[in-house]
């Protein structure tokens, strides 16, 4: 059996390399457990588990895109778009 594994991502690249990563691995145990056709590890994926737990912290992303809205709110001259 194995281990759950925790992945780390510290950049917007590396947080979604990482989540093609983890729904790849899924993917492969899936047809490794459930062989066969496309229909069956479809219908299997509603009731085999599976734990994900995630944290998500945008914050530095949220506040650069405020940031680019009040730049340009001030270039643009409408000071109250900011």
């Amino acid at each position: 059996m194995t281990k759950p594994v925790t992945w780390t991502a510290v950049t917007v690249e590396e947080a979604l390399n990482l989540l093609n990563a983890a729904r790849d691995r899924i993917d492969a145990a899936m047809k490794v457990a459930h062989p066969g056709s496309l229909t069956g590890r479809l219908k299997a994926q509603q009731t085999v588990e599976v734990r994900l737990s995630l944290v998500l912290d945008t914050s530095a992303l949220d506040r650069l895109g405020a940031e680019r809205h009040v730049f340009n709110a001030q270039m643009s001259g409408d000071e109250n778009d900011s």
